[in-house]
C-alpha cells in the first residue's frame, strides 16, 4: 500500500510530501484503493482525477470514473435515473457543472422534485422509468428517501428494512426507450447511470440496444441476484465490466464493440 501512495505522488511530480500527510493516507484503506485505481490510467488522466476529486458528488466516485474513461470529455450527454435532488450522491452533477455536459434526469419520488428542478438544468422526467410505458405502479417513498423504489423491489438487499416506512402512492411509468425518444436523445450516449433500488435489470432488459449505445454505464446491484443477470445481458450487448474491486455495490461497464 505504501508503494502505491508513493508511486502516485511520484507520478504527479510531487517530490516533497510531509510524513504526516503520507501517514494519514496510509491509514485510509479506501484512499489506497482509489489511488491504485488512478494508476491504471495515463498520468494526465490521474492528475485531473486528483484535481476534481473534491468536487465529486458521487457516492463512490462514479462521476470521476466516467470522466477518466472518456478523457475528461466536455459537452457530453448523460442519462441518470434516479436523480434524487440532483446534487447529493449525483453521478452527473460534476459532469454538468464543470464539463458542460447535458442530459436527461429521471426521478419519480415526489420528495425530490422541487430540489431537483432548482438544482439542475435540462429536462426532468417525473414518470417512473420501467420496462413499459403507461402502467400505474405503487411507489414506496421511504423516510430514507434515497432508498425509495417501486413496491415489490428492493426487498432482497441490505437496505430492505429501511424501506418499510414512509408513503406509498401511484406513479405512471415510461420505458427507457420512450424516455430517450421523448427527449430526442442521441443514439450514442456517453453515460448511462442506473440506480432504481432493485428494478435495474428489468429496465435494461427492455432497452433497444440495437438503436442505442452507451460509452459508459454504471448500474447499482447491491449484491443481489440481479447482478449476474445484468452482467450477462450487458456482456451479450458488447459491454465489458471493469474495476470490480473498486465499484463495490455498483458495476461499471464500458462499450467494447459498436
Amino acid at each position: 500500500m505504501k508503494k502505491i501512495i508513493k508511486k502516485i505522488f511520484n507520478l504527479f511530480n510531487y517530490s516533497l510530501i510531509k510524513k504526516q500527510t503520507l501517514d494519514s493516507l496510509l491509514k485510509d484503506q479506501q484512499t489506497a484503493k482509489e489511488y491504485n485505481f488512478i494508476l491504471k490510467y495515463p498520468a494526465e488522466i490521474g492528475a485531473k482525477y486528483v484535481k476534481y476529486k473534491a468536487k465529486s458528488k458521487s457516492q463512490i466516485k462514479q462521476d470521476l470514473f466516467v470522466l477518466s474513461e472518456l478523457n475528461f470529455k466536455t459537452n457530453g450527454f448523460f442519462i441518470e435515473f434516479g436523480a434524487t435532488d440532483g446534487i447529493s450522491m449525483s453521478n452527473t452533477f460534476l459532469l454538468e457543472k464543470e464539463f458542460s455536459w447535458k442530459g436527461i434526469l429521471a426521478e419519480p419520488a415526489k420528495c425530490w422534485h422541487e430540489a431537483l428542478e432548482k438544482n439542475r438544468i435540462g429536462p426532468i422526467e417525473k414518470d417512473c422509468v420501467w420496462h413499459k410505458t403507461g402502467e400505474a405502479l405503487e411507489f414506496q417513498e421511504s423516510h430514507s428517501s434515497t432508498l425509495s423504489t417501486i413496491v415489490g423491489f428492493g426487498d432482497e438487499d441490505y437496505h430492505s428494512k429501511n424501506r418499510n416506512n414512509g408513503n406509498q402512492y401511484t406513479v405512471k411509468t415510461i420505458s427507457l426507450n420512450d424516455l430517450l425518444l421523448k427527449y430526442n436523445a442521441p443514439e450514442v450516449i456517453d453515460y448511462l447511470s442506473v440506480d432504481t433500488e432493485g428494478s435495474e435489470y428489468i429496465i435494461l432488459n427492455s432497452l433497444n440496444f440495437k438503436k442505442y449505445k452507451f460509452r459508459v454505464i454504471t448500474v447499482e446491484h447491491n449484491y443481489t441476484e440481479i447482478r449476474d443477470k445484468i452482467q450477462k445481458l450487458l456482456t451479450s450487448k458488447g459491454y465489458r465490466r471493469v474495476h470490480t474491486e473498486h465499484s463495490l455495490f455498483d458495476d461499471w461497464y464500458v462499450l467494447i464493440s459498436k
